[in-house]
């Protein structure tokens, strides 16, 4: 907890290495969201299909509230050369076929990130994104023995995360880096390194607002395999003055579960919903 704790600091002294910015509390830029990353906080309300064999053939509800708040930005006259915000994260799993809606799963997120605006005279942005997570199993899941041969066990840790975010070829945007675990438990499996490559296309047909995105990210706790993510989906509502970017998605998801009380179990899933972010 001390490392998590000394990097948050860290990251608060990096945005204040020249004294020549402004400093402005509460405004800063958020990073570009990287909606079909499972980890993203975002609101999310996806209906999910299980194919694989853990959860063969049931049915969820996986729904999620969150977003960044702004912090601090440090600005060079106009532009904004690094910004801090906070993150949180919540989100759960109900089991759609079960006789009371049962809850599975609930996970929080919370950390900060900082924001650096073209470094080391780069065209793109990078990201370090600091963060705990806990997992917890539902009661349903505890208590209905008969039905749910779950185990519960005590998920969390944190992690940091190093992404940089660049253009890949005309509107076409990706971002690539790595996860350390900081801290986890439980230890086993071994290994606390992660690689993640993202990439978002729009596609210009019909008005511009279908896309297609998909993350890759492969974990040196699970023997690097693959765990890959892929979304096609339409942006809805006004395109100019909206709090929220609504999308319609359509994902496939074929990985380690990213629900804390499963990460070791491989999911298969197809999901259709709406995701939303500020």
């Amino acid at each position: 907890m001390m490392r998590f704790f000394s990097l948050g600091l860290i990251i608060s002294a990096l945005t204040c290495q020249c004294q020549a910015y402004e400093y402005e509390f509460f405004s800063a830029k958020k990073s570009e969201m990287l909606v079909s990353d499972p980890d993203q906080p975002l609101i999310r309300t996806l209906f999910t299909h299980s194919l694989g064999e853990y959860f063969n053939q049931m049915i969820f509800w996986d729904i999620g509230i969150g977003g960044a708040v702004p912090l601090l930005s440090a600005n060079d006259g106009a532009e904004e050369r690094a910004g801090v915000n906070v993150l949180g994260d919540f989100r759960s799993r109900f089991a759609v076929n079960s006789k009371s809606f049962d809850l599975l799963n609930a996970d929080y997120t919370g950390g900060l990130n900082l924001v650096i605006r073209k470094p080391f005279s780069l065209p793109g942005d990078m990201e370090v994104y600091l963060f705990h997570k806990s997992s917890h199993l539902g009661d349903e899941a505890i208590l209905d023995t008969a039905t749910y041969h779950y185990r519960r066990i005590n998920y969390s840790r944190e992690v940091v995360r190093l992404l940089y975010y660049g253009t890949l070829s005309g509107a076409v945007r990706h971002a690539y880096g790595a996860h350390y675990i900081l801290r986890k438990d439980p230890v086993a499996p071994r290994g606390r390194l992660a690689l993640q490559y993202n990439v978002a296309i729009p596609f210009r047909f019909i008005g511009g607002r279908f896309f297609a995105n998909s993350n890759f990210k492969c974990n040196e706790e699970h023997a690097w395999n693959m765990d890959v993510n892929v979304q096609f989906g339409i942006r809805l509502g006004k395109e100019t003055n909206r709090i929220f970017s609504q999308k319609l998605i359509l994902e496939f998801y074929n990985g380690y579960s990213r629900l804390g009380q499963f990460y070791d179990k491989r999911e298969r899933n197809i999901s259709l919903g709406i995701i939303a972010h500020i």
